[in-house]
Formats: C-alpha cells, sequence, structure tokens
C-alpha cells in the first residue's frame, strides 16, 4: 500500500470494534504508514453513531492524528452529477457515498470501504 487511502466509515467501524479481517488490517497499515485519510462526510456518519465518552474520545484521537480532506464545491458537483446518472440507470445510493468518492477521485486517492454502494462508483479501492 502506497497510496493515499481514504477510510469509508464501514471501515472505520470495523476498525473500532476489534474485528479481525483483511479491511481492519488495511486500517491499520494506513495509519502506521501515514497513508490514512478523513474526510468531513466520514467524520459525521462515525460522530452520528457515537453512544459513550469513550467512543467520543476514541473518535477525537483519530480526528487529530489523521489528516483530513477538505470539502471543495466542486465534489458537490461532481457527487451531485453522479447520483442523478446513476438514478437514470435505476441506481439510488447514499449522498454521502458518491461525496465520499468524489473527494477520493480528486485527490487521487483509494477508498478503503465494506460498502457495496461503492461497486456503482468510478472510484479506486483499496
Amino acid at each position: 500500500m502506497n497510496a493515499l487511502v481514504l477510510i469509508d466509515t464501514s471501515a472505520w467501524i470495523d476498525f473500532f470494534r476489534g474485528k479481525q479481517s483483511v479491511v481492519t488490517d488495511a486500517v491499520q497499515l494506513a495509519l502506521q504508514t501515514g497513508l490514512a485519510r478523513l474526510c468531513g462526510p466520514v467524520k459525521a456518519e462515525l460522530l452520528q453513531d457515537v453512544k459513550t465518552k469513550k467512543e467520543k474520545q476514541q473518535l477525537a484521537v483519530v480526528f487529530d492524528a489523521v489528516e483530513n480532506f477538505p470539502t471543495q464545491e466542486s465534489d458537490w458537483e461532481v457527487a451531485g452529477n453522479t447520483l442523478q446518472l446513476l438514478r437514470e440507470r435505476g441506481i439510488t445510493i447514499p449522498l454521502t457515498d458518491a461525496l465520499i468518492a468524489a473527494i477520493a477521485n480528486r485527490r487521487k486517492a483509494q477508498v478503503l470501504t465494506l460498502d457495496h454502494h461503492f461497486s456503482h462508483l468510478k472510484v479506486q479501492l483499496a
């Protein structure tokens, strides 16, 4: 792994739950090598599921340690156009996934995810 890796919410959740898998090993490797990245939509999705102070503290540590890809105006337009094209084909996916893909593509980063929605998006998967 030598490309930047935008870690999606699903991969973070398994990582925080301590699951052992290829994906959680990849999260660990991306963290150790400094290639892990976050973005606003992933942060928001993680925060919405916080149940305890300990979980919130864990997220704060990760948010401080992992570089963030800021969202740009063009990301919203790319995501909206992508969603519109997919709807024409009868495919509906969450806005957040399209936005994450737009951010990753702009930054030429891979996406590490367990989410099947990304199979409909033009994105390089880790």
